[in-house]
């Protein structure tokens, strides 16, 4: 029974064998005959003949089977892991690839993680100690440096801004010649156009001698201004006018009381007009106050008072100035050449003659000869080094009072350091001298005066 059994299923296998051949055959028929998809217009995805079959239909297939389909399942052992499908896209398209070669590529990022994470480690070398001295050394100079020029840039824009022509108010005299336009900013004269030069900064300078208290006319204890010297630059060109002024020039002159308050304003010798206020900053302001007045209001935009026992000391800080002595007066011979030093300096400028009614006069003259020789030495110093103007204003901090601070010194050293051919003018006020009830009073010539004002303050336009 057995063998029967076996002789059966042997033919069966054989049927089935040739079953399965013939199918195979169709299917490769089946696929010749399918047109390639990326041979029509519009490609679309190959048809497959597998079909998938539902939970029923296997229930039916094992109902189905019969006693030989049991026996070769038991006998040939079908395997029930599931082949790798290959889709009939991929081996359509197997000749579209191919037809492409495979270039290598040279991309480095395609390298691999692992390589990317190493790290190759070298020795660091230590910098040796006299290297590690010299850098900080050089880091430190580099960054002083750095901080100086950076705040002379600063000091000197701050000043410029301080130094600059501001509330222009200026007047004229009383003259059918004489148009004034714009608040002062232009004027016509003698049928020319004239405009203000606003790059012309004025500084007031101050002598001070506490040493001449006048009587009865003066409420204050803060001396007279025994020198008046009106100093413009003009800082674009580097032009320097030095006005000289007469401290018995009649003028305006406010009035206060001992307490401050004010009295009045008369008319007396300029120099007065430093004594009414405490010796400092209001002496100093009543001063600039009563030269505006002389000088038509015109802007003033620093002062310099200083008491004239603190000549010998500016006068020593740049080593003595070279004169010529313009008079015969004291221990000084008239024409000649004297090296001012200490003391002596401070007589050359100081002295005068009492007895003789134009003795300021006399004593102006060697003031102006001393300031130019003491001026030009100080911009020859100024040109080697910048921070003699510096050294100078706190030389003299103990024997002076001053607006002037670090920020228009700077300003104005710069302007002598970028004008190299700075010239200098000196000049006075043009008038006579009076004697009057007790001292001597000097009149201005108002129309030499306000055309010396014209030239020297103004540009002709036209």
């Amino acid at each position: 029974m057995y063998s029967g059994c076996l002789l059966m299923t042997k033919e069966q296998n054989n049927i089935n064998n040739q079953n399965d051949d013939q199918n195979n055959q169709n299917t490769i028929n089946n696929a010749s005959e399918t047109t390639h998809p990326f041979e029509t217009n519009q490609p679309s995805l190959p048809q497959t003949d597998k079909s998938y079959k539902s939970n029923a239909g296997k229930q039916t297939e094992r109902e189905n089977k019969t006693i030989s389909d049991d026996i070769n399942d038991y006998l040939f052992v079908t395997s029930h892991r599931k082949k790798k499908k290959h889709t009939e896209s991929y081996h359509g398209n197997s000749g579209y690839i191919n037809d492409y070669p495979i270039v290598k590529s040279n991309n480095t990022n395609l390298t691999s993680k692992k390589h990317k994470k190493h790290k190759h480690r070298h020795k660091k070398r230590k910098m040796k100690l006299w290297k590690k001295i010299l850098l900080t050394v050089v880091c430190t100079i580099l960054s002083l440096l750095l901080i100086s020029v950076s705040s002379i840039i600063f000091l000197i824009h701050r000043g410029s801004s301080q130094m600059s022509i501001s509330d222009i108010s200026i007047t004229a005299p009383k003259s059918e010649d004489i148009i004034v336009q714009n608040q002062g900013e232009s004027v016509i004269y003698k049928g020319n156009t004239y405009e203000l030069n606003k790059n012309i900064t004025n500084i007031l300078f101050i002598g001070v001698d506490k040493r001449e208290i006048a009587t009865g006319l003066v409420n204050g204890q803060g001396g007279q201004a025994d020198v008046l010297s009106l100093i413009s630059i003009d800082t674009a060109t580097g032009k320097t006018s030095i006005i000289n002024i007469s401290r018995d020039a009649m003028t305006d002159v406010t009035l206060y009381s001992q307490s401050g308050d004010f009295v009045g304003t008369e008319t007396a010798q300029i120099c007065l007009s430093y004594a009414y206020g405490d010796g400092k900053e209001s002496s100093c302001e009543n001063t600039v106050a009563s030269v505006r007045r002389l000088f038509y209001n015109l802007p003033i935009q620093a002062y310099y008072a200083l008491d004239l026992d603190g000549i010998s000391v500016l006068n020593d800080n740049i080593g003595g100035v070279d004169v010529v002595s313009p008079e015969t007066i004291n221990i000084f011979t008239e024409g000649q050449s004297y090296l001012l030093e200490g003391d002596v300096a401070e007589i050359f400028v100081r002295d005068r003659n009492t007895e003789v009614d134009d003795s300021n006069n006399q004593r102006m003259l060697r003031q102006q000869v001393y300031v130019q020789s003491f001026i030009n030495k100080a911009i020859d110093q100024t040109k080697q080094d910048w921070t003699t103007p510096l050294d100078l204003y706190n030389a003299s901090s103990d024997y002076s009072c001053t607006n002037l601070n670090p920020s228009k010194v700077s300003y104005l050293a710069s302007v002598v350091l970028k004008n190299p051919s700075l010239t200098l003018d000196m000049t006075s006020v043009p008038g006579e001298v009076k004697m009057g009830k007790e001292y001597a009073e000097f009149y201005t010539n108002e129309e030499a005066f306000y055309d010396m004002f014209i030239n020297t303050f103004y540009d002709k336009i036209s």
